[in-house]
């Protein structure tokens, strides 16, 4: 009996000992792992490897191995070869990659390299880590930049096709569609140095005569396998019709006449009894006069007629009526007659039809129908039973119309929001225009799409220089004088598919050599 209770007494004791024990390990374990852990959060953090970085156009993305005690991370670049790093951000230990998107302030050009390094930094420890002094260098790809296109028809299986210099392009690629697909077909891939290609209608290529064509080009880097951006739109060319061939007439020979053999005169006759007078008719009424069809007022009615069946042909094919405009009228009124003359779509002077209405103030033009006819209704009918002029008809783009008419020669223009106008600013460059009261710069309103001839311009006087030439300029902010040249003008026209600003160029007089400045 006294032995079973001593035995209990003991499991008590043992099991109040361990108990014991077991508390005594709680309270003593956090203060261990209390002491230990901030010495631990502070030591000095390893250094961060860098494993790879990958550029696009337009971006670098550093990716680098766990630094041990790091608490955050801070990502440096410099462009190759510079001495000087620059902070890009600094981002939690979370994070083991960091992309760079060019910016204002941290920019990425392209065709350039650049540097990549890494610290880390114990926020416990306030202690940063060494870094990769030499880092990781990546290249951004040069992606071109988009050119502006301009396109003219030649004749009717032929059209030039022009643009403007490309930031990065090693070639240019030529595209064009008809009007009534969405399909680009490649037609040529020329070197950087080319600024032109003439299209000439092949088998493979066709131009065909009254039919509307896109044409767009994209600039490409062949180091980089880059392309740039282009139109999607592209820009229109009108082809005109082929002319129709006259035949020469064949000179009308008349055969010589017989002689006739003398005659004998005749006897005189005896005078015969004078006739008795007969009364005098009642005279006809006045016929009513056939109205002049090219008298102002008639003009104006059969202009009036066009529109109204144009817009009956364009209901039907399911497009928006036109509207008239007044500046339209004006170059149509002139091109009528320029047709009589030479039925053609390219003027007299050797131009294209669309500098008439540029000259009338009209922009935006889209196309232009011609025909002969002896009524509105008649000249309608010939162009919506034509392929190539009805496009131009129907075309859902067109908002505005003109009509011009002369002697039975009819002539119909279309345009988008003809009334549009561009601003042109032209910069002396410190030069001045005295017949701008002495202003350095000046605008010029201009319609839209128009050709301007830079014969027309102001030029401006540079006191010891001499005026050579314009350069094409864009606003940009991180270009000396806010100005960045597009490209050196060679030609005397200047397209006008949007606002645009002209530097004068200059030579010192004191050197023999001309140079842009």
């Amino acid at each position: 009996m006294i032995e079973n209770v001593i035995q209990k007494l003991n499991k008590t004791r043992l099991r109040n000992g361990l108990l014991a024990v077991l508390l005594a390990i709680t309270l003593i374990t956090p203060a261990v792992f209390q002491s230990t852990t901030p010495a631990a959060s502070k030591r000095t953090p390893t250094r961060p490897a860098i494993t790879k970085v990958t550029a696009t156009k337009n971006s670098a993305t550093v990716t680098w191995k766990k630094s041990k005690y790091a608490t955050s991370y801070r990502i440096y670049y410099k462009q190759a070869g510079a001495k000087k790093w620059t902070t890009l951000a600094t981002i939690s230990s979370k994070n083991l990659k960091y992309t760079h998107k060019s910016s204002r302030k941290y920019p990425l050009k392209g065709g350039k390299k650049y540097t990549y390094t890494v610290r880390a930094y114990n926020k416990y420890g306030r202690k940063w880590s060494s870094y990769d002094k030499k880092g990781k260098t990546v290249t951004i790809p040069a992606v071109p930049s988009i050119v502006k296109t301009r396109v003219k028809a030649n004749n009717y299986k032929q059209t030039t096709v022009t643009w403007t210099k490309s930031i990065n392009a090693t070639n240019y690629l030529v595209y064009y569609r008809s009007a009534d697909t969405t399909k680009w077909t490649r037609i040529a891939n020329v070197s950087s140095k080319t600024l032109k290609y003439v299209h000439k209608s092949s088998r493979k290529y066709p131009v065909e005569a009254g039919r509307t064509y896109y044409y767009m080009v994209r600039g490409y880097n062949k180091t980089y396998k880059t392309y740039g951006g282009y139109s999607k739109t592209g820009t229109r060319a009108n082809i005109p019709e082929k002319p129709a061939v006259t035949p020469t007439a064949a000179p009308t020979v008349e055969p010589t006449s017989t002689p006739v053999p003398t005659q004998k005169p005749k006897p005189t006759a005896t005078p015969k009894p004078t006739q008795k007078p007969k009364p005098t008719a009642t005279p006809k009424p006045t016929a009513t006069p056939t109205p002049d069809p090219d008298s102002p007022s008639e003009v104006r009615k059969q202009i009036q007629e066009v529109i109204k069946y144009t817009n009956q042909v364009r209901i039907k094919h399911g497009s928006a009526p036109v509207v008239e405009n007044e500046a339209l009228d004006r170059g149509a009124a002139v091109r009528a007659k320029e047709i009589y003359t030479k039925f053609s779509h390219e003027r007299p002077d050797g131009s294209d039809s669309s500098t008439a209405y540029y000259a009338a103030g009209a922009g935006n033009i889209l196309a232009e129908n011609i025909t002969t006819g002896d009524t509105p209704k008649r000249a309608v009918y010939l162009w919506e039973n034509s392929r190539g002029h009805l496009v131009g008809m129907i075309d859902k783009e067109a908002t505005h119309i003109g009509v011009g008419v002369y002697k039975n020669f009819w002539v119909q223009i279309f345009a988008k929001n003809p009334d549009q106008k561009y601003t042109l600013t032209v910069y002396a460059n410190g030069g001045t225009f005295p017949s701008k009261g002495g202003a350095e710069r000046f605008e010029m309103s201009v319609p839209a799409d128009a050709d301007i001839k830079l014969s027309t311009i102001d030029i401006p006087e540079k006191e010891g220089c001499k005026f050579i030439g314009w350069t094409e300029c864009y606003e940009n902010p991180y270009f000396e004088g806010g100005l960045m040249d597009l490209d050196y003008i060679k030609s005397n026209d200047l397209h006008m598919p949007e606002s645009k600003t002209l530097k004068a160029n200059w030579s010192d007089t004191s050197d023999s050599s001309d140079s842009s400045n």
